[in-house]
Order: C-alpha cells, then sequence, then structure tokens
C-alpha cells in the first residue's frame, strides 16, 4: 500500500478568539497548495481514499486536494488524524482500509512525522514535514500491528511547486 501524508497548507496565525480547530487556510496558503495539488498530479498521486484531521485547515486541505487529483473523490474524516493523535492508534484506523491500494492523509505536525517514523520502524527518527509538503511511504504489511515501510520521498511545498514548473 502506498501511503501518502499531507501536511496541511499555510493556516491563519493562532490567536485567543479563535479556536485552534477553525483556523482557516489563508489565501497564499490556497495558492501554494494548488500548485502542490498540480505537482502531486504530475507524480501520479492517485489516492484510492482520502482521510483527514475534522480541523478546518486540514480539512480544507483535503478538499482541495480531492478536487485536482480525483474530483469525484470525497474526503473522509478520521479523528485519529487530529495534532494530539497517537501513530499506533491512527495505523489501527488504516488497516481498516487494507483494500486500498493508495491512501492519502492529511493531517498536522507533530503526528504525520511521527506516523512517519512508526511506518519505518524508527521510533526516534526525526522529520521535519513543512507545510504543504509531501512524504510518500511504500508498507508491505498492512496486517500486521508493527508495519514494515520504505520511505520512497520527502517533498517540500517548494519542492513541489518547481516541479508543477
Amino acid at each position: 500500500m502506498k501511503i501518502f501524508l499531507l501536511r496541511h497548507a499555510i493556516a491563519e496565525l493562532r490567536r485567543t478568539n479563535l479556536a485552534d480547530h477553525d483556523r482557516h487556510l489563508t489565501k497564499d496558503g490556497i495558492k501554494e497548495l494548488e500548485t502542490v495539488v498540480q505537482a502531486m498530479n504530475r507524480l501520479k498521486v492517485r489516492p484510492d481514499e482520502i482521510l483527514s484531521s475534522p480541523y478546518r485547515r486540514a480539512w480544507d486541505t483535503a478538499v482541495i486536494a480531492a478536487r485536482g487529483l480525483s474530483p469525484a473523490k470525497k474526503p473522509v474524516e478520521l479523528r485519529a488524524l487530529v495534532p494530539s493523535g497517537n501513530a499506533a492508534k491512527l495505523w489501527l484506523e488504516l488497516k481498516k482500509h487494507h483494500a486500498a491500494k493508495a491512501l492519502l492523509l492529511v493531517g498536522h505536525e507533530p503526528l504525520l512525522s511521527e506516523f512517519a517514523a512508526f511506518l519505518l520502524s524508527s521510533p526516534h527518527a526525526t522529520i521535519n514535514l513543512k507545510k504543504s509538503g509531501l512524504i510518500r511511504l511504500d508498507v508491505h504489511t498492512v496486517h500486521l500491528d508493527h508495519p514494515s515501510g520504505t520511505l520512497r520521498w520527502l517533498l517540500t511545498a517548494k519542492q513541489l511547486v518547481r516541479m508543477a514548473g
């Protein structure tokens, strides 16, 4: 199974009168993300399912990605992708999607990096996934509690924007 991890695009800054889960994407974040999605098309990212954190910035990122990659597919909310999520619990949720050949997960840091390290059986690995950054991992053992994965690529938004060029 191919697992693509997409961090949400640039969002509004935190402020006291705005709940963290309600922060919207900025205009610059949306513009950059739309170009990132063009690069994802060039890379032939074709998810069978798009799973997203319910937080506004991740959900909106997932909707834009779905529209650009496969308009017929709609994102599905997955609570395990919230910022305070746990990599092992996220894996248990993903095992329910074992029939999929490719999944796109849209979420937050540090969970996405922790999840990548979990899939690589390297829990202490430090991965820095920037906003609108993308990781591709190939997981060979979907039915196990401790998966075995291979890192195929880790791309920043800047690299993806150049690729879309």
